[in-house]
């Protein structure tokens, strides 16, 4: 794993609800569609003995994104689980360790506070073909796909 991500993004937004409500939501990556401007759902992988993931460590999760007219597939691999507190997973997997996604908790006399962090750890085949130009829109993408998401998961929370 790289010491220090090449880039780094962070959001946070308060959430009057429960901290156990706003965990159901992050860990359930199969909705992550409804809030986020990027991803559109996906799936959980079969392990070894053929069960699919349910979002413990070690289980892959195969994202489906899409954006200006482009679609594409991302697995992710679940890296962190601290129950109702940390939930982290690595697009490309721990093999590829290309982009760290994690969720925080921290509750709060209203609720929670909901942060979302994202840190481009190492540069895909796109980016290196693409150079920074590529880095630069999937940044911009990340940035944006973040507000969404923690947005509509407080609406979700709260209502």
């Amino acid at each position: 794993m790289s010491s220090e991500p090449i880039l780094s993004y962070s959001e946070s937004i308060d959430i009057r609800a429960s901290a156990s409500d706003v965990w159901k939501l992050v860990t359930d990556m199969e909705r992550y569609g409804e809030w986020s401007s990027e991803n559109t759902g996906g799936y959980w992988r079969k392990n070894a003995d053929g069960v699919p993931g349910t979002g413990q460590i070690g289980d892959e999760f195969v994202g489906i994104n899409r954006k200006d007219g482009e679609e594409w597939k991302a697995l992710v691999e679940i890296v962190e689980r601290q129950e109702g507190q940390s939930f982290g997973f690595i697009t490309g997997g721990l093999a590829m360790n290309l982009i760290s996604w994690r969720y925080l908790i921290t509750p709060n006399e209203d609720g929670v506070i909901l942060s979302e962090h994202w840190d481009l750890l190492n540069l895909s085949p796109m980016m290196i073909e693409n150079g920074q130009p590529e880095i630069d829109k999937r940044a911009a993408n990340a940035k944006e796909s973040i507000g969404a998401t923690l947005k509509a998961m407080k609406i979700t929370a709260e209502s």
